[in-house]
């Protein structure tokens, strides 16, 4: 073959992953649709088969197109910007809390030299509970700014 088929070849290949993917952006409801019919099927099977209990099939039957129709709602909704706001505070203040939480909980409570090591179990729930409070709205502040200062536009 010479040079021109090649690169015509080429062009064609790009061109059609190109096709593909704008139909599956056009399409990727249905795409999930079925994704979530063969999931479940294959649950089912297992159950029958008796690799999975009951519960373990069920949860995900009723759950599934909930959570579908959230994600469709999210992304066809007039107010995305809430949703982007409150998916970013609330996600990523569960997501950055933890750490903060585990590692302050590490600095009072753990080590020998903490300051609360030896206090009693009142107390220690009462300052946990606190500790917890503060990190994950801590967490969820620092989110908040990060997302103001991007217009709460994903991160992605």
């Amino acid at each position: 073959m010479n040079e021109k088929e090649i690169n015509v070849k080429e062009r064609n290949k790009k061109e059609n992953q190109k096709s593909f993917w704008k139909n599956f952006k056009e399409n990727w409801l249905w795409v999930t649709i079925g994704f979530y019919i063969g999931i479940t099927s294959m649950g089912w099977i297992e159950y029958f088969r008796g690799c999975f209990s009951l519960i373990e099939v069920v949860l995900p039957t009723f759950i599934g197109p909930i959570f579908l129709f959230g994600i469709f709602y999210i992304r066809k909704s007039k107010d995305q910007k809430v949703i982007m706001r409150l998916i970013i505070v609330i996600g990523g203040g569960l997501a950055l809390g933890f750490p903060i939480f585990m590692s302050v909980n590490y600095i009072l409570f753990v080590t020998s030299w903490a300051p609360f090591h030896e206090i009693n179990a009142i107390l220690r729930r009462i300052l946990t509970i606190l500790v917890i409070l503060l990190s994950y709205g801590g967490a969820a502040y620092i989110m908040d700014k990060l997302g103001k200062k991007r217009d709460y536009r994903p991160f992605l």
